[in-house]
């Protein structure tokens, strides 16, 4: 073993305000040392106080060499570890090839070993539906594979983290937002007191094969052998999604319930609000926009169903009436004629991720599938929505957010909510959220 000159870099992260009285995780005792075979990086620490979620970037001169070159770790990292005696082993031919590092080339080789505390977690969350471990990422950069990989779209579910604890926004349109429809776009100030995660993606039809096999076994529509894993599951019913009340945990044979005991009952999986969704989907950019920034056109600004224009630029972001074979679609009806079930992705839904992410990284929240939000529908200003879902109208009526491919382009608008049925539908799948204590 060939050991580094190590300039020792240890960060904690504090607890959130409203657990300041609990005690701070603390890291000491960083030793760093490199095989001379293989490569391998091992980092030994000390973990105290209480567990934490360990993250590591590594510094040449000072000088971090990014996370997407740190990604290979092995050990107590990117995980909650215990308090005690740790290590960890990072693999540099594997996530930073081809780069030259030895203790007589001048090069100071820094190991930056970080612990945030578990109840204010890093990033980027990812949940293997396989084996039931979950993983914890700084950034996108530091998700292994990026996360485009298929791994997040088949049997992994990867959540990004939405810094909403302490913030107001208005949810709805201004009334001269092009699209505007009226008063279920109703302008109102909804406050957060908790961050929450939301999936990268929508659920695939893998990922809920993983998870609820025995809940409508593959329902969705849009599932030809070459191509479905990826693509959104669709055609599902509120039973086979949650079983219960809005304000009740998802019944155990529901996906969400099967997905929550697959953790442990560790993370309380769900739905997002209205709200939440909204906020995400707009990702802060303001009114007259779409999630990624780009003005929305002025071509929506008919009557009707008129309204239902080709958006050149709104075709980069989103899956939708324009830009899949489907069928004919026609503005001034505001229907698709479908053909027969789709062969391929150039028809129907896309694979997850096809598109433009939004301006925080989040995929298809314009088009490929409406999403279900746990509330009740309001479709009107007496109810507007706030951070919590309330039961209301739960058991008719839930919102459905982001519209799908057969749909033009101004039900796509982050403000626009249609009332779901409970009912399958090959439109419609899911998001998954949660909300952080």
């Amino acid at each position: 073993m060939k050991t580094f000159v190590l300039r020792f870099s240890s960060f904690v992260v504090a607890a959130l305000a409203a657990q300041a009285s609990a005690a701070v995780p603390s890291v000491s005792n960083v030793t760093l040392s490199q095989d001379g075979l293989t490569r391998a990086v091992t980092v030994n620490y000390t973990l105290a106080d209480e567990p934490a979620i360990i993250t590591l970037d590594i510094c040449t001169n000072g000088v971090s060499i990014g996370q997407n070159n740190v990604w290979a770790i092995d050990g107590d990292a990117n995980k909650v570890v215990q308090p005690g005696a740790r290590s960890l082993v990072w693999h540099p031919d594997k996530s930073w090839p081809n780069q030259k590092f030895a203790s007589g080339d001048g090069i100071e080789l820094t190991a930056v070993v970080t612990a945030w505390a578990t109840n204010d977690p890093p990033m980027y969350l990812a949940a293997d539906l396989v084996s039931g471990d979950v993983k914890y990422y700084t950034c996108a950069e530091a998700v292994p594979g990026g996360v485009q990989d298929i791994l997040y779209k088949t049997t992994s579910l990867l959540m990004r983290r939405i810094y909403a604890r302490g913030k107001s926004f208005m949810m709805g349109s201004p009334t001269d937002e092009y699209g505007y429809f009226g008063t279920r776009e109703k302008q109102h100030e909804v406050s957060f007191s908790h961050d929450y995660y939301i999936g990268v993606y929508e659920v695939t039809q893998q990922q809920w094969q993983q998870i609820a096999s025995s809940v409508a076994n593959w329902p969705s529509h849009h599932k030809n052998d070459a191509c479905k894993a990826a693509r959104p599951v669709e055609n599902i019913t509120w039973a086979w999604i949650r079983n219960t009340a809005n304000t009740t945990p998802p019944g155990n044979t529901s996906f969400l319930g099967k997905l929550r005991a697959k953790f442990g009952n560790a993370f309380d999986f769900d739905l997002p609000g209205a709200a939440q969704w909204e906020y995400a989907c707009r990702a802060g950019n303001g009114n007259y926009k779409w999630g990624d920034g780009t003005a929305i056109s002025s071509s929506l600004n008919g009557a009707g169903d008129k309204k239902d224009y080709e958006d050149t630029a709104f075709n980069e972001i989103a899956r939708n009436a324009y830009n899949n074979a489907m069928g004919t679609y026609s503005a001034a009806a505001g229907t698709l004629t479908t053909t027969s079930e789709n062969v391929d992705t150039t028809c129907g839904t896309a694979t997850v991720g096809s598109y433009r992410p939004n301006s925080w990284g989040l995929y298809d929240m314009h088009g490929n599938v409406w999403e279900i939000c746990l509330d009740a529908f309001s479709g009107n200003d007496a109810n507007p929505y706030v951070e919590t879902p309330t039961a209301g109208n739960a058991s008719v009526y839930h919102p459905a957010k982001g519209a799908s491919f057969q749909r033009g382009p101004w039900r796509h608008r982050a403000s626009f909510q249609f009332g779901w049925d409970l009912t399958a539908k090959q439109d419609f799948g899911i998001r998954v959220a949660w909300t952080l204590e």
